[in-house]
Formats: structure tokens, C-alpha cells, sequence
């Protein structure tokens, strides 16, 4: 970490991410070609004592020409990500257990019956008995709850209120449902000021309230927000072997990017995460 810090200090203060929990590292941004093995080499010493075994890189159009990409694998791209610039998704795996698929199969026909899936536009219906609200700190801890219930672990601290009530100040905008006063269903759109975009993420629905069509409801509401906001291009990673979310967004009119192998620490795994994007603006 010493030695990334002394020669890289922006890139690990402004464009890079390191999470354990799922067992990654993110990079936004990388440094001259000359100094990519130095970069690299200070790079797998981190994750090797942060317990990481994949570096994930997101990168402009003119960098993939570089000669130091070879050795990464393309998993997948995103549209209009750093400010209407596309960026496409490199992996490197310190391991080779971490590369792997669990089904390939199922995660065939999943992305086949997603994009089977009539995409419409406008708003979802939202049922009777059912009020959606931006929520405030004063609900983190019912929102801490949900999260809880619905799924055992999650890459970041959805468990957490005191970590829920941090984000709300920072650029993440969350929609929750109330059904008899109770939260049943929440989103957000989490927006990466730095390069104006926004991944919707955070979605999750208690089992009794499901296939209501309450997440559509909230993707309305929180796309037309990023709107406003003049977002660029909103992104979402969806399980690769779960339907729901995956259908979420093609209906709403995102566009599959590709798959992130192994790529998240949810509900007790480490799942592939299919990419989905949507530009909202071109200019």
C-alpha cells in the first residue's frame, strides 16, 4: 500500500476502490503505459494482504490499445460511463478459482428470458395499499432491516444503518415502499459524481411483496431523478443466475453490457453479476 501511495496518490485517492468483503479491487483510472508494471506490481502486493483476488479496470477507448491490457480479460462494457465516454471492463484474476462460471447454463437462459421481456416505456403501476417516498435517516434502521431479511450477506453494508445514513449524504438517492406503514421495498441510484454516472443498485423486496411490480415502480421514479440530475448513462449489475432484476432492467430499456465473473459477495456467494446500461443523454 506504501508504495501505491507514494507513486500513484491520485489514482488511489480518487479512482480506485478497494472491498474486501467481495474480494476486489476497482480502478477507474490508469497511470502512463510505462508505468503500468510498477502500477501492477504494487497493485496484486495490496490485494494480496487486503484478501483480493480480482482487479477490475475500467477503461477509456483510446487505453484499450495498450500493450499491458493483454494480459486482462474483457468481461464487458458500459456506454456513455465516464461522462459520456464509454468504459469497458477488464479483469485480471490473481486466482484461477476466482475464474470460473457456476452454471453457464442457467445464466444462458436467464439472459434469454430477460430479452424476451417487451420493453415499455413509462411508469409501472404502483398497486393499491402501496406508497412510495424518498426515504430520510430517520428510516435507516428499518431500511437496515430489510436488507437484512432479504438477503445474508451484500457487497457493501446495507446491514448497517450508521453506513446507510453516510451514503444518503453522499450522492445516493433511495426510494423505499410502505405497505401498513412498514418498508417493504427499497432502491437507490448511486451516482459517481466524477464521471456522471450512476449504477441503480441496492434493490431488494420482501418475499410476500414480490412480482407486484414494485422495483419497476422505483427505476421509474429514480430514471427520471438522474434525468434532472443530467446523469450520462446509468448501469446496474444484476445476478447472473436470478431473473427478477435482470428483467427489471430490460424493461426499462438497458442494454446488456456483458458478464463480471465471480464479481459480488451476495446472499452467501460469490455470484456473477451481469452488466445492464441506459444512456440518458448523448450530448
Amino acid at each position: 500500500m506504501n508504495q501505491l501511495i507514494k507513486h500513484f496518490p491520485m489514482l488511489l485517492t480518487n479512482y480506485m476502490q478497494i472491498e474486501p468483503f467481495s474480494e476486489r479491487i476497482k480502478i477507474y483510472a490508469l497511470p502512463k503505459e510505462e508505468k503500468m508494471p510498477l502500477f501492477l506490481d504494487s497493485l496484486k502486493r495490496v490485494a494480496r494482504t487486503q484478501h483480493c483476488d480480482k482487479l477490475i479496470f475500467y477503461v477509456t477507448q483510446e487505453d484499450r490499445t495498450r500493450e499491458s491490457l493483454k494480459q486482462f480479460e474483457l468481461e464487458g462494457a458500459i456506454k456513455g460511463f465516464f461522462k459520456g465516454k464509454d468504459a469497458f471492463i477488464y479483469s485480471f484474476f490473481l486466482h484461477p478459482s476466482r475464474n470460473y462460471t457456476v452454471d453457464p447454463q442457467k445464466e444462458k437462459r436467464v439472459i434469454e428470458q430477460a430479452c424476451a421481456v417487451t420493453k415499455k416505456a413509462g411508469r409501472s403501476i404502483l398497486p393499491a395499499k402501496y406508497t412510495m417516498r424518498r426515504p430520510t435517516e430517520n428510516d435507516a434502521e428499518e431500511m437496515s432491516r430489510l436488507y437484512r431479511s432479504v438477503f445474508k450477506t451484500y457487497p457493501t453494508p446495507m446491514h448497517d444503518p450508521d453506513f446507510i445514513r453516510g451514503v444518503m449524504k453522499n450522492e445516493v438517492y433511495f426510494t423505499v415502499i410502505e405497505h401498513k406503514d412498514r418498508i417493504i421495498s427499497a432502491c437507490s441510484a448511486d451516482v459517481l459524481p466524477s464521471f456522471q454516472s450512476a449504477e441503480m443498485s441496492d434493490c431488494a423486496t420482501i418475499e410476500e411483496h414480490r412480482n407486484k411490480g414494485l422495483l419497476s415502480y422505483q427505476f421509474s421514479f429514480l430514471i427520471r431523478l438522474m434525468q434532472q440530475k443530467k446523469i450520462w448513462t446509468l448501469f446496474s449489475y444484476s445476478r447472473s443466475l436470478s431473473l427478477g432484476m435482470n428483467v427489471v432492467n430490460i424493461y426499462h430499456g438497458f442494454t446488456y453490457g456483458g458478464r463480471m465473473v465471480r464479481n459480488s459477495n451476495i446472499s452467501g456467494q460469490l455470484e456473477s453479476m451481469n452488466i445492464w446500461y441506459r444512456q440518458l443523454r448523448t450530448t
